[in-house]
C-alpha cells in the first residue's frame, strides 16, 4: 500500500533523518512502494512546491539530495504503490491544485456522481491522471473554494460528502495549504500515525537522534531539540513509545502558528468496501498479511517499550550507503489499485 509522511515545525528544518535515517524511514519503505515518490513544501517565499516523479526512492539521487538539503517548516511526501493505473507523473503524488497540496493512501471508487459534484465544484479541470486519488484532491480542493478557502472546513465538508455517497476501502490523506497542515485516517482500515515533538529547552544545540532496539540502529539530524516539531506517517518510524495511532475517523489540523487540534467529524461509511470488495489476488493478499503482520510486532514493541522503558548504549551508526544494488528486490505489487 502506498505510504503517507507530513511533518510540520516551528522553525525551518530538514527532514533527512526520516526519509532516509530512521530505521523504518521511507528511503527502506520505497523498498516495497515503488511505483512512484513526490514531495510537496512550502518554499522560503511561501510558495507551495511539488517534486514527483514515477520512480523509487531508493533508486533516486534526488531524493536523497532533496531530503538533505531541503529546510521548510512544513513538508509532506509520498511513495506510491499501484495496481492498475500507469507509472506517469500525471499519477505520482502529492497533487498541487491552486495551492493546496495533497497525497492519498487508500482506495475510494470513482463513480459518475463523485465526479459530477467535483464539476459543480468547478474542480474538474484538475484532473490530469487515472487515479482516484486525483478526483477526491480535487473534491477537497473545489470544497476548501466553496468554503472561503478554509482548509478544515473544506477537508471535513469533501470527506463528509465522499462517507455518504460513494464506496470507500480508505481515505487516510494529508492536505497542506500554506503551513496548515490536516491529517485523516478515515475509517481504521489502514493505520496513520502521530508523534508530536516538545522543545528541549535544555538541549538547543544537541542532534535529534532516533532509534530502534530491534534493528540496533541509531540516526542523527543536525537540526537542534530547539525546534518543536508534529510527524505523522502511516507506520512508526522508529521505536519512539510516543507515537500514537490516530483514531478511526480522526481528522487532526496542525495550525500555522504551532497548535495541534484533533477531532472526530465523520460518520461512519454508507458504502464501506472490504479488501474481499477490491479483487485482490494471492500475491497481494499474502503481502497485505506480510505487512500487517509486521506492524502488530512493531506496535507490540512499542508497547512494551512504553511500559518498561530501558536507556539505549549502542554507538552511533553513520548514514548507509543509498544505492539500489544494497536493497532487496520489490515485492509483487499491491491490488491498492489508483492510490
Amino acid at each position: 500500500m502506498c505510504r503517507l509522511f507530513a511533518l510540520h515545525s516551528d522553525r525551518p528544518v530538514t527532514a533527512d533523518l526520516w526519509l532516509l535515517d530512521a530505521p523504518y524511514s521511507l528511503l527502506n519503505q520505497s523498498r516495497f512502494n515503488a511505483d512512484g515518490t513526490g514531495l510537496g513544501w512550502i518554499d522560503e517565499d511561501g510558495r507551495p512546491r511539488v517534486r514527483k516523479r514515477p520512480v523509487a526512492a531508493y533508486e533516486s539521487e534526488a531524493f536523497t539530495d532533496f531530503a538533505t538539503t531541503l529546510r521548510t517548516r512544513t513538508m509532506l511526501a509520498h511513495l506510491r504503490l499501484s495496481s492498475g493505473t500507469g507509472h506517469c507523473d500525471e499519477n505520482t503524488h502529492p497533487f498541487l491544485q491552486d495551492g493546496i497540496i495533497s497525497a492519498h493512501n487508500g482506495v475510494l471508487e470513482v463513480t459518475a456522481e463523485m465526479r459530477q459534484r467535483v464539476a459543480e465544484l468547478d474542480a474538474a479541470h484538475h484532473v490530469q491522471g487515472s487515479t482516484d486519488s486525483e478526483w477526491m484532491s480535487a473534491l477537497i480542493t473545489g470544497e476548501v473554494a466553496a468554503h472561503g478557502d478554509d482548509l478544515r472546513a473544506g477537508v471535513t465538508a469533501a470527506l463528509r460528502w465522499i462517507a455518504r455517497h460513494v464506496p470507500v476501502y480508505s481515505v487516510n490523506v494529508l492536505v497542506m495549504n500554506g503551513e496548515e497542515l490536516i491529517a485523516v485516517r478515515l475509517p481504521a482500515t489502514n493505520e496513520l500515525w502521530i508523534l508530536e515533538r516538545p522543545v528541549s529547552v535544555d538541549a538547543q544545540d544537541e542532534t535529534l537522534e532516533q532509534s530502534s532496539d530491534s534493528l540496533a540502529l541509531r540516526a542523527r539530524s543536525e537540526d537542534p531539540r530547539g525546534a518543536r516539531s508534529v510527524v505523522v506517517a502511516s507506520e512508526p518510524l522508529d521505536d519512539d513509545p510516543a507515537w500514537r495511532l490516530l483514531d478511526s475517523g480522526e481528522l487532526v489540523h496542525l495550525t500555522a502558528d504551532g497548535q495541534v487540534r484533533s477531532e472526530r467529524p465523520f460518520g461512519p461509511l454508507a458504502r464501506a468496501l472490504s479488501i474481499e470488495d477490491l479483487g485482490l489476488s494471492a500475491a497481494a493478499s499474502q503481502a497485505h498479511a506480510a505487512q500487517a503482520r509486521a506492524h502488530e510486532d512493531r506496535r507490540r514493541n512499542l508497547v512494551e517499550k512504553s511500559a518498561h522503558p530501558a536507556t539505549t548504549t549502542s554507538a552511533d551508526t553513520a548514514r548507509p550507503a543509498h544505492t539500489a544494488g544494497a536493497h532487496p528486490a520489490r515485492p509483487d505489487e499491491s491490488a491498492e489499485k489508483a492510490a
